[in-house]
């Protein structure tokens, strides 16, 4: 059995980039397993999470655009603001994800974007048994949006999230450790918010790292074709490397194999050679 890492998708939900990020994963030698976190319906269906930016162009008031849009944002907020239930879900995919012969029954990780970097970032405060999580240009708070759809739409304020949200009890992991992987020029982490996370993990002693990609925006990570992506070669190179890095240091007895390119089709140009210890399959 091979180390288990979760896919965790952005605000859009699961997608053919979040399975070619899994089947990426598996390439390079672990169980990559794209997570669901949305339920089919008719204001929302699997087919609106991705449009055809050749008929619904990102940016316009095409109505499949707007479809997008409001079923996406409506759909993430409603898991935001009932946490005790995301957690749970999130918790259920896991272990059932575990169940796969093909899995490793107690290394695992997760890798999320956007609002899958919340979603990661909630396994590390409800103490799933992870090693590890990688966030690329997610968020850092679950705070819901307010005012959706409005020229007032922010998010919430911890004072308002406490007090108008059933907030699930943290019991942190504090041996998992964090990677983020963040553009400099996203205006979803502002330095208040990097601020705060990083008291909130030093106070947990969690083992932290943050790297910040120049002249990079929100959704560099994302390949060309996906809705809402603003890819940057060189921010989606480095930050996958350095994913690959950081699961060398968690499993080191299990080795990578060389892969050409990820789930962008980003030419990687380096692999990571894992000096294998005694193994303890």
């Amino acid at each position: 059995p091979s180390p288990l890492v979760l896919v965790h998708p952005n605000y859009a939900g699961c997608k053919q980039f979040d399975v070619d990020q899994a089947a990426f994963l598996a390439r390079v030698g672990y169980v990559g397993v794209a997570l669901d976190f949305y339920k089919e319906n008719p204001d929302y269906t699997f087919a609106d999470r991705n449009p055809d930016k050749a008929i619904a162009p990102v940016g316009t008031p095409n109505s499949l655009s707007k479809r997008h849009y409001r079923g996406a944002f409506n759909t993430m907020n409603d898991l935001l603001k009932r946490p005790k239930f995301l957690r749970a879900l999130i918790a259920a995919n896991l272990e059932k994800a575990r169940q796969h012969p093909a899995a490793h029954k107690e290394y695992a990780a997760s890798i999320g974007y956007c609002f899958g970097g919340q979603t990661i970032l909630e396994q590390v405060r409800a103490g799933h048994k992870i090693q590890g999580v990688v966030s690329f240009h997610g968020l850092l708070q679950s705070y819901p949006l307010v005012n959706l759809f409005t020229s007032g739409q922010r998010r919430m304020t911890e004072e308002e999230y406490r007090s108008q949200v059933d907030t699930a009890p943290n019991n942190y992991n504090s041996q998992c450790k964090v990677l983020i992987e963040n553009g400099d020029l996203d205006d979803h982490v502002p330095q208040s918010a990097l601020d705060f996370w990083k008291k909130e993990m030093d106070e947990q002693n969690i083992d932290w790292r943050f790297n910040n990609h120049a002249q990079t925006p929100h959704g560099f990570a994302l390949a060309p074709g996906v809705w809402s992506s603003r890819y940057v070669e060189a921010a989606d190179r480095r930050s996958t490397l350095s994913m690959l890095s950081f699961f060398a240091e968690l499993w080191p007895e299990f080795p990578q194999y060389e892969v050409e390119c990820n789930a962008c089709g980003t030419m990687l140009g380096q692999s990571i050679t894992v000096k294998t210890r005694n193994s303890r399959l």
